[in-house]
């Protein structure tokens, strides 16, 4: 039997993010009241993972859950990284997408998809955020089964004065119809400590509210301090810090 939320799970708040058969990710165990209902949601976890179902399983939950971290540790999970969570409400500003006439930005095409991966690749480099285990091939893969068809009008190559800059993918989180994220955002490396962050990062938001978006839920690591320079930058407020663990197969 294939993993899935139990529906009094699902009521308590836990969420579920479907990459299978790259990933699992969860949210919110720390909402489950009853010890035995954790029990049953790791057990059945294990049994995803045992049986090849998925290759990795990560679990996001409020970062001073102190008996949730332990539960997590004694069932072999091991710390992935540490995230601080920013929020934006969109009701309360309308955000420009065309705020410089510097930036302009495409669509990607299948006919461009080597291109766009090519600047995920680069984009990823050096980056202060825990490096992902995956290639990029793998991830976009993740991504499209994760976020159905809207991946198909959610990928984006952008450019600085008709030079690339990076790449932007605005989504509605599923299982929801208003929350905004940004499944990825990337400053390709020479052009990273010159404020082209904010606007990149501005654009994206502008690409959510053109989504139907009310709010943004953004996170970053506890070490990346330009990505949380930014988010204080375009208006977003500290909102929650999380520790993600992870197990494998």
């Amino acid at each position: 039997m294939s993993f899935s939320l139990k529906d009094r799970e699902l009521k308590a708040g836990v969420k579920l993010l479907d990459g299978r058969p790259f990933y699992l990710s969860l949210e919110g165990i720390d909402k489950l009241e009853e010890i035995a209902m954790v029990d049953s949601l790791l057990d059945r976890l294990d049994q995803a993972l045992q049986s090849h179902e998925v290759n990795h399983v990560s679990i996001t939950l409020n970062r001073f859950h102190t008996s949730g971290i332990q539960r997590l540790k004694n069932n072999f999970y091991f710390l992935q990284s540490t995230t601080l969570e920013y929020y934006k409400k969109f009701q309360l500003e309308k955000v420009c997408a065309n705020h410089n006439s510097s930036i302009t930005y495409e669509q990607m095409e299948e006919a461009k998809i080597h291109s766009f991966l090519s600047m995920w690749e680069l984009c990823s480099k050096g980056s202060l955020n825990s490096p992902s285990k995956h290639t990029v091939e793998v991830q976009y893969n993740a991504m499209k089964q994760e976020i159905g068809e809207q991946y198909q009008t959610s990928c984006y190559l952008v450019y600085w004065e008709g030079r690339e800059l990076g790449i932007v993918i605005p989504i509605i989180e599923p299982g929801t119809k208003e929350e905004g994220r940004l499944f990825y955002m990337g400053v390709l490396p020479e052009h990273r400590g010159k404020g082209y962050g904010t606007s990149l990062h501005q654009l994206g938001l502008a690409l959510l509210q053109e989504k139907g978006a009310t709010y943004y839920i953004g996170s970053t690591g506890i070490e990346n301090k330009p990505m949380q320079q930014i988010f204080r930058n375009n208006n977003c407020k500290p909102n929650f810090q999380a520790v993600t663990y992870m197990k494998e197969k």
